[in-house]
């Protein structure tokens, strides 16, 4: 299909042509030999055919991009790096904004600040950072991009330490439905600068942002896997274990399957300020959640490595299906049924698994910025396979198991993690702050051109 408004009618030529020439970067047709490639996602799961792809070399082509598709009616979404569980960062027959080749960083290390662009990998801004001995709250993983991790409000291991990364933003340039560029901070447009801390994709597309930095070295972080039938028992020492660590020590939970076939209950954790006892005082306690540990790999690990630990767990291109959820505590109950639903699991591939919020996170008000749920645990089941055959039977297990475990589940959602819930759950996403947000929207966004995401609808 050409590229089309959004009742349908296709945009001419000579339309496409002109914003085209606007362009430093690409525009890219389905009539390019390079479209296959461009268009592609993360998941696969959600895989679209746009009719046009906008390769931005810069914050001219993203206002020029914006308002060609105010101006034509034509249905726009943003994309960074592309992971996104839910597909929201492609659009079938409508105009993809490519920010991925924006991977532009300046760090000052006098001021402990960095300014990026939005198509900076995680993994890309922490070996600019490092370099200086310094780093902020960033993604589990080395290849989520940045900025939309920012507007969705930054979760990763240094959170409870650090606060959110989108706690940690000092100012961002946004591109707003009208084209304009604007800055905005906590004394610049500090209504816009609220809400873009969580629910950014709403109102604009990001094209700068500017963020605090900590100094941060060696950490202490591994993993210890117990036999699975003992999940409630583990789940239990770990809640009481995490009513007293502190906020540099962050911990979570996994379920996963040894090399030697065996189904387990695993904890991961990372300690971003070990002492010269912090081994003994954090480990040890740990591998007695347990009667015997199937695996036990603990000890020293440059940050930079931390952030690559989890990177194996997913690969570009498979298909993935979630459902994320918060829980104010473990319940061994629901920890059972999560074990349960694992060992009924009908591909390897597929996650369980969740971490636990607090800390600097929870030092800010809900209402602070757009990112309300900061305490208790965020948990996701994430169903990952290959073949599109295998379609119906991982969305039927995912959606079964996660049906079992409302009743101990808080209502809470991270917006990042949403799937085909997304209609009906971004509004828990943002919960007491869903109202000003529909507010806000109506101001920055009156026509709601960024609609393609979880959308926030004008009130």
């Amino acid at each position: 299909m050409p590229l089309t408004t959004s009742t349908g009618a296709a945009v001419a030529d000579t339309t496409i042509s002109a914003l085209r020439e606007q362009l430093r970067g690409r525009l890219i047709t389905q009539e390019d030999d390079d479209y296959v490639a461009a268009k592609a996602i993360w998941n696969s799961y959600f895989e679209k055919n746009p009719g046009a792809i906008v390769r931005c070399a810069g914050a001219a082509d993203v206002i020029a991009a914006v308002r060609f598709a105010a101006e034509n009616d034509v249905p726009v979404t943003m994309r960074g790096a592309g992971h996104d569980f839910s597909g929201k960062s492609s659009i079938q027959d409508g105009l993809v904004i490519d920010l991925s080749r924006q991977k532009g960083i300046l760090v000052d290390p006098a001021s402990s600040t960095a300014i990026a662009q939005p198509g900076l990998l995680q993994g890309e801004f922490d070996h600019e950072t490092q370099a200086f001995g310094l780093a902020v709250t960033g993604s589990q993983e080395s290849y989520i991009g940045v900025g939309g991790l920012t507007l969705s409000g930054g979760l990763g291991w240094l959170g409870r330490y650090r606060g959110l990364l989108s706690d940690n933003l000092i100012w961002a340039d946004i591109v707003l439905a009208n084209g304009e560029l604007r800055r905005t901070s906590a004394r610049e447009e500090p209504d816009l600068f609220w809400a873009i801390r969580g629910a950014g994709a709403n109102f604009g597309v990001g094209v700068s942002f500017k963020y605090r930095l900590y100094p941060q070295g060696m950490c202490l972080a591994g993993l210890l896997a117990f036999p699975i039938a003992e999940t409630p028992m583990v789940a239990s020492a770990l809640e009481e274990y995490n009513q007293n660590i502190p906020d540099a020590l962050s911990t979570s939970f996994a379920f996963i399957t040894t090399p030697e076939g065996e189904r387990a209950v695993a904890l991961g954790f990372v300690h971003a300020d070990p002492g010269p006892e912090s081994e003994q005082k954090v480990v040890a306690p740990m591998r007695k959640f347990g009667t015997r540990t199937l695996m036990d790999f603990c000890g020293p690990m440059p940050y930079l490595a931390v952030q690559r630990m989890l990177d194996e767990n997913t690969e570009a291109g498979w298909r993935f299906y979630p459902r994320s959820f918060g829980m104010d505590r473990l319940h061994p109950e629901a920890m059972q049924i999560l074990a349960e639903g694992f060992a009924a699991n009908p591909s390897d591939r597929s996650l369980v698994g969740g971490g636990l919020m607090g800390g600097a996170m929870a030092r800010l008000d809900a209402t602070a910025t757009a990112f309300p749920h900061r305490t208790g645990h965020l948990v996701s089941i994430l169903s990952a396979w290959t073949d599109p055959a295998d379609d119906e039977a991982n969305a039927r297990w995912t959606d079964e198991v996660y049906g079992r475990l409302l009743p101990y589940t808080n209502g809470a959602v991270y917006v990042s993690h949403l799937g085909t819930d997304s209609a009906e759950r971004t509004p828990n996403a943002y919960g007491p702050n869903y109202d000003r947000l529909m507010m806000l929207k109506a101001k920055y966004d009156p026509q709601n051109l960024f609609r393609n995401g979880h959308n926030i609808p004008r009130s």
